[in-house]
C-alpha cells in the first residue's frame, strides 16, 4: 500500500489560479469545464482541491512534477456521487503500470483555508 498527502492553503493557491494562463498549464479541459460555472470562493476551494489532489497522487506514484510527470497527466473530476476520481494520462499511467498501482482512491477536505488530501493505493 502506498499513501500520498498534501496540505494547501487555499488564500496562497488562489493567487495563483487568478491567471488563465496557470489554470490551464495546471488543469485539464475536463476540469475547468466541471469548473466554469463556480464564482468564489467555491471556485478557488474547488481548484485548490483538485491541485492537492494532483501532489497527493504524485507522492503515491514516488514522482515530482518533471520527473516523467505533467500537471495534466493527473486528472481529478467528480464521480456519480461527486466523490474525487482519479484518471491518469500519459506519464502518469506509464509511471503508475510500471509500479504496479492499480485504482487510486482520493479523499479530500476543505476547512477555512485549508485543503487537505489523502491518496491511497494498493500495489501488486
Amino acid at each position: 500500500m502506498r499513501i500520498g498527502v498534501d496540505l494547501l492553503h487555499i488564500s496562497r493557491f488562489n493567487r495563483i489560479a487568478e491567471r488563465p494562463r496557470f489554470r490551464r498549464m495546471l488543469f485539464s479541459a475536463k476540469e475547468l469545464q466541471a469548473a466554469r460555472h463556480m464564482r468564489q470562493p467555491r471556485l478557488g476551494e474547488y481548484l485548490a482541491g483538485r491541485f492537492c489532489g494532483k501532489e497527493a497522487v504524485a507522492k503515491v506514484l514516488g514522482r515530482g512534477f518533471g520527473q516523467g510527470l505533467e500537471w495534466r497527466d493527473i486528472e481529478i473530476l467528480a464521480d456519480d456521487w461527486g466523490a474525487p476520481a482519479v484518471f491518469l494520462h500519459s506519464g502518469a499511467a506509464r509511471i503508475a503500470a510500471a509500479a504496479g498501482v492499480g485504482a487510486i482512491n482520493l479523499s479530500l477536505t476543505h476547512q477555512n483555508d485549508l485543503v487537505i488530501c489523502v491518496a491511497a493505493v494498493c500495489c501488486r
